[in-house]
C-alpha cells in the first residue's frame, strides 16, 4: 500500500470511491453494505457490523491508515464499515482546533429556529473562512469523520471552479443511483430532489472561491441536511442563510503540538531548547499550518535541525521562503521532479491521474519525458516531492486509480516564481496534455466519464495560459499551436451533447477568436469553429447572431470544392434554413437546405451517414411551419427513402430517425384534424424513443408532448360529443373516454413540464412551448386561473424571446383566448384573438392551419354577443382552411 503525505494544513486528497462508485470487494460485508447504504437503518446498520465481524474472522483484514495520511486500498475501501462517504484521509499530525469544531458543531447541530412547521427543511450550512493554508480543509475533514456516524451519506466535493464542482456532483449523482442523462442540468436537478427526499447527509464544499451565481446553482436548496463550506471568502454571502466561523492560524500551543506531531517528539521528551526553536521557527513563519507543514517537511528530509533552518530562512520569511528552500533542495537532486510540479502548475489541483501522465507523456518536455519513462525513477521524484509536502498522492497504482494533486497556494509559488520562458513552456505542455487525453468522439456516451473527468483540467489550463509575443501568431511556444483550438473545440462539442449551449458557445467563441488570430491558412478550421458558435446561438435562440455566423462560414467555404468543406457548406446551408424558418422566412430557409441536398445528391459520401435523409426532414419541417402539410409529409416519406441500407442489422440511429418521422407524420396528423391517426404514429414512435433514448431524454419528451395534445384534443371532442348525444348510455361511454383520454394527457405532459423546467434556463423557448400545451390542458380540466397563470408566461417567454409580431406568441394568444372566454371576459378573449390572427396572416398567410383555431374561437366570442352572423362567417372560414389541407 501507498503512502500519502498529507499536510494538517493541505488540502487532503480524498478516497478516490473507484471513478465515482464503490469498489465491490468480494468478502462477505458487501451485500449489507450496499443494502445498508441505500437504507440507512439502524437495524441493517447492526447486521452489517456482524458481517463486518465475520469477515475479520474468516481471515479478511482491513489495515488502517497509521502513518502519514496512509491510503486504503480499493478493496478495502469497499469494506470500510458505518455510512457512505468519500472522505479524505484525515492527517496523522492533526491537533487542536477544538473552539472551531465546536462552533462548526453549534451552528450544523443546532435547533433550526425560524422555519414553520408546514415550510419544507432547507439545509443548515456553515462558511468556513481563513487565509490560504490556516488548515480549513483539514478541520472540514476532522469534523465530517467525528460525525459520520450521524450522518447518512458524507460526500466531499471539489469546489474550486464551476467545472470542477459539477463533475463532482455527477459523480455523487451516479453513487446514488441517479441516472445519467443528455443535460446535466436534468442530473443536478435529479440529484437536488434526492436530497430533498432523504435526511442527516452532508455535503462538505472545499475550496469555494467566491458566491457567484454559476457556483450558487450548484447548492441544494431543500433538504434536511448539512452543508460545509470551505472558502477564502468572508463576504459576498448575501443570499445564503448561513452561519460563519472563522479559522486563524495556529495559537502557539497548537503550533508547538503540530510540531512535536510532526517531528514524532512524545511532549515529555522535549527540551527547554526544542521549545524554544519551535517558538521562534512559528512566529517567523507566523503559525501558519501550510508553512509550518512546509518546513517541518524539508527539516525532516534534510535531516537538519530546526536552528539551522532557521538560518536559511530570510527575515519576515513566509510560506513563499519555505517552499522556495524545498524547491531549491529537490532541484539540486531531481530536476525532472520540479519539471512534474511545473507541469501539475498549470494542471487543476487535484486528480492528477499517474495513468494520465504516463500514458501521454510524448507531449511533455524531454527531459520530464525521459524521466517518466523509467518508472522507477519516476516514482522516486514524485516520492520526493511528496516527502517536501510540495505533492499529494492518493489512489492505488495496482488499480489504476493512482493520483497527484498540489495545494492549491503551493501552485501559485510555483507559478510565481517561473520565467516568461518557463510559463510558455508549461503552459504549452499542460494544454497538449489535457489535448491529447481528451476524447476525439466527445458525442459518444462511452466518453462522458472521461471527457467529464477532465472539465476541471480544461478549466485550469485556460485559466492559466501564458501568451508570449512570438513568430506562431500568438499561441505561445507550443510545438503544436493547434493543441489548444482542437482543444477547445472538443470540449465545445462536449458541452453541446450535454445539452449545456452556453458553455459550449463560451468554448466555441475561444476557438473562432484563437484561429482568427492564429494560422490564416486554416480556412476550414476557420469556418467549423464559426459554424459550431452559429449553432449554438440557434440553439439559444439568438436568431441575428446564428444568421451572422453562419453567412461568415459560408463566406469561409466559398471557392473551395473538397470533401471536408463541401460537408461543412452542406451543413451550413441547413442550420441557415433552420434559422430562416424560425424567422418565418419560408422561401429563403427552402432555398437553403434544398442547397444543401444538391450538394448530397452530387456527392458518393452521401451514403455515409444520415445527413442527406435528415436535409429532407428538414425541409418537411419547413413546409409543416409554412401549412404547406401535403408537401411536409412528401418530404417526410422522401427522408425516409434517404436512410442508408445498412442491412437486417440496422445501427440504432437509424432506428431511432425512423421513429422521429414517424413523429413528424402524427404532427402532420394532427394539423389535419386526424387526431386518431395522430396518435397512432406518435405512440409508436414514443415506444421506439422510450426504448432507445429513456424517458428523460428531449426528443422522447417531445413526442410525449405532442401525443398528450393529440390526447386533450380527443378528449374535448368526446366531450362535445357526449353533449350532443341523446343515447344516455353513449354519453356516459364518452365522457368516461375523455376522463380516461385527459388523464393519460396529464401523465404524459406532467413529467415533460418538469424535465423543461429543469433545463429552462437555456431551452426557455422549448418550456414556453410546453406551456402552452399544459394551460390548455389545465382549461380542459376546469382550472381555468392555473390555465391563464400558465399561458400568460409562455406568451411573456416568448415576447421577450422573438418579440410581438412572431407567431410563437401568436400560438400562447390562441390558447390564452378560450381561457378568457371561460372566466367570462369575452372582450379581453377577442383582443387577444384578433391580435394573434393578425400576427398569423401576416407571417404564415391566410390559409396557414393555425387559423383554424383562431377562427373557431372568434366564431365562439361572436355567439356570446349575439353576432350570429360574423359568427357563421368565421367557421365557414375555418371550414375553408380545413379543406384546403
Amino acid at each position: 500500500m501507498k503512502k500519502q503525505t498529507t499536510a494538517t494544513s493541505g488540502r487532503p486528497r480524498k478516497r478516490n470511491p473507484w471513478m465515482g462508485r464503490y469498489a465491490v470487494a468480494a468478502c462477505p460485508v458487501t451485500a449489507p453494505v450496499i443494502v445498508a447504504d441505500r437504507l440507512g437503518t439502524p437495524a441493517l446498520w447492526a447486521v452489517l457490523s456482524v458481517a463486518v465481524l465475520l469477515a475479520v474472522t474468516s481471515g479478511f483484514s482491513m489495515r488502517h491508515p497509521s502513518g502519514p495520511g496512509g491510503s486504503p486500498t480499493a478493496r478495502e475501501r469497499a469494506a470500510l464499515p458505518g455510512p457512505p462517504h468519500n472522505l479524505p484521509v484525515l492527517s496523522t499530525y492533526f491537533t487542536g482546533r477544538a473552539a472551531e469544531t465546536q462552533r462548526i458543531v453549534g451552528v450544523l447541530r443546532g435547533p433550526d429556529r425560524g422555519r414553520r412547521r408546514d415550510e419544507r427543511p432547507v439545509p443548515r450550512v456553515c462558511v468556513l473562512y481563513g487565509a490560504t493554508g490556516a488548515g480549513k480543509s483539514e478541520l472540514a475533514v476532522a469534523y465530517a469523520r467525528d460525525q459520520l456516524d450521524r450522518h447518512s451519506v458524507t460526500w466531499w466535493l471539489n469546489a474550486s471552479g464551476p467545472d470542477a464542482l459539477r463533475t463532482e456532483l455527477l459523480e455523487f449523482a451516479q453513487y446514488v443511483g441517479i441516472h445519467d442523462q443528455e443535460s446535466k442540468n436534468v442530473v443536478l436537478m435529479n440529484l437536488w430532489r434526492w436530497l430533498r427526499d432523504q435526511r442527516n447527509w452532508l455535503l462538505v464544499y472545499d475550496g469555494w472561491p467566491a458566491y457567484e451565481d454559476e457556483l450558487r446553482r450548484l447548492l441544494p436548496s431543500e433538504g434536511d441536511g448539512e452543508v460545509l463550506i470551505t472558502t477564502q471568502q468572508h463576504q459576498g454571502w448575501d443570499g445564503l442563510r448561513a452561519s460563519h466561523v472563522e479559522l486563524r492560524v495556529f495559537q502557539g500551543n497548537e503550533g508547538i503540538e503540530f510540531l512535536r506531531r510532526r517531528f514524532g517528539i512524545e511532549p515529555k521528551e522535549d527540551s527547554e531548547q526544542d521549545l524554544e526553536a519551535f517558538t521562534r521557527l512559528g512566529r517567523r513563519l507566523g503559525w501558519l499550518p501550510l508553512a509550518l507543514e512546509q518546513a517541518a517537511a524539508y527539516i525532516v528530509q534534510a535531516e537538519t535541525t530546526v536552528v539551522e533552518y532557521l538560518r536559511d530562512l530570510p527575515g519576515g520569511a513566509s510560506v513563499e521562503d519555505t517552499v522556495r528552500l524545498a524547491v531549491s533542495r529537490i532541484s539540486e537532486t531531481s530536476p525532472a521532479a520540479v519539471d512534474l510540479l511545473r507541469l501539475c502548475t498549470f494542471l487543476a489541483s487535484e486528480d492528477v491521474q499517474k495513468t494520465m501522465l504516463m500514458q501521454y507523456r510524448s507531449v511533455l518536455p524531454v527531459r520530464l519525458r525521459t524521466v517518466m519513462a523509467d518508472p522507477v525513477t519516476f516514482n522516486r521524484a514524485v516520492l520526493l516531492l511528496v516527502d517536501h509536502s510540495l505533492l499529494t498522492r492518493s489512489g492505488d497504482w495496482r488499480d489504476g486509480s493512482a493520483a497527484y494533486g498540489m495545494h492549491p497556494r503551493v501552485q501559485t509559488l510555483i507559478h510565481d516564481g517561473l520565467s516568461l520562458a518557463e510559463r510558455l513552456e508549461w503552459s504549452q505542455a499542460a494544454v497538449r496534455l489535457v489535448e491529447a487525453c481528451f476524447p476525439t468522439t466527445p458525442d459518444l456516451l462511452a466518453s462522458r466519464p472521461v471527457c467529464e473527468r477532465l472539465m476541471p483540467h480544461v478549466e485550469a489550463v485556460i485559466d492559466k495560459l501564458a501568451w508570449g509575443d512570438d513568430a506562431d501568431g500568438g499561441l505561445g511556444a507550443s510545438q503544436d499551436p493547434e493543441a489548444l483550438a482542437r482543444l477547445l473545440h472538443r470540449v465545445g462539442a462536449y458541452q453541446e451533447h450535454r445539452c449545456d449551449w452556453v458553455r459550449a458557445l463560451d468554448f466555441f467563441e475561444r476557438e473562432a477568436e484563437l484561429r482568427e488570430i492564429g494560422n490564416d491558412g486554416d480556412l476550414l478550421g476557420r469556418a467549423t469553429a464559426r459554424y459550431a458558435v452559429a449553432r449554438q446561438h440557434f440553439l439559444l435562440a439568438s436568431l441575428d447572431d446564428a444568421e451572422r455566423e453562419c453567412r461568415l462560414a459560408l463566406r469561409l467555404c466559398d471557392g473551395h470544392e473538397e470533401e471536408a468543406f463541401l460537408r461543412l457548406r452542406a451543413s451550413c446551408q441547413r442550420q441557415l434554413g433552420g434559422i430562416m424558418r424560425e424567422r418565418n422566412r419560408f422561401s429563403e430557409a427552402l432555398s437553403a437546405v434544398q442547397t444543401a441536398v444538391e450538394i448530397y445528391e452530387g456527392q458518393a459520401w452521401r451514403e455515409e451517414s444520415l445527413d442527406w435523409a435528415v436535409a429532407e426532414q428538414e425541409i418537411g419541417l419547413i413546409h409543416r411551419n409554412a401549412g404547406h402539410l401535403t408537401q411536409a409529409a412528401g418530404h417526410y416519406e422522401r427522408a425516409e427513402r434517404r436512410i442508408p441500407s445498412r442491412g437486417i442489422q440496422e445501427p440504432p440511429d437509424y432506428t431511432v430517425f425512423r421513429a422521429m418521422l414517424q413523429r413528424d407524420l402524427g404532427i402532420v396528423a394532427q394539423d389535419r384534424g386526424q387526431l386518431e391517426h395522430a396518435e397512432e404514429r406518435l405512440t409508436e414512435a414514443l415506444t421506439v424513443f422510450g426504448a432507445h433514448r429513456g424517458p428523460e431524454d428531449f426528443e422522447t419528451a417531445q413526442i410525449a408532448k405532442f401525443l398528450s395534445d393529440v390526447l386533450r384534443r380527443r378528449s374535448e371532442s368526446h366531450k362535445e360529443q357526449a353533449r350532443r348525444s341523446l343515447r344516455l348510455l353513449h354519453r356516459r361511454d364518452l365522457s368516461r373516454r375523455a376522463r380516461a383520454e385527459l388523464d393519460r394527457a396529464e401523465r404524459l405532459l406532467g413529467p415533460v413540464v418538469e424535465l423543461h423546467r429543469k433545463r429552462s434556463e437555456t431551452e426557455e423557448h422549448r418550456y414556453a412551448a410546453c406551456l402552452n400545451k399544459l394551460g390548455s390542458l389545465r382549461l380542459a380540466q376546469g382550472r381555468t386561473a392555473e390555465a391563464r397563470r400558465t399561458l400568460e408566461q409562455a406568451e411573456a417567454i416568448y415576447l421577450r424571446l422573438y418579440g410581438e409580431r412572431h407567431y410563437y406568441r401568436a400560438k400562447s394568444l390562441t390558447r390564452l383566448g378560450p381561457v378568457l372566454r371561460a372566466q367570462g371576459d369575452g372582450g379581453a378573449a377577442e383582443r387577444v384573438l384578433r391580435e394573434a390572427n393578425g400576427i398569423f396572416r401576416a407571417a404564415l398567410g391566410d390559409d396557414h392551419p393555425a387559423l383554424m383555431a383562431v377562427c373557431e374561437h372568434l366564431s365562439d366570442c361572436a355567439s356570446d354577443r349575439g353576432d350570429h352572423e360574423e359568427a357563421g362567417r368565421l367557421r365557414r372560414e375555418a371550414a375553408r382552411i380545413r379543406r384546403s389541407l
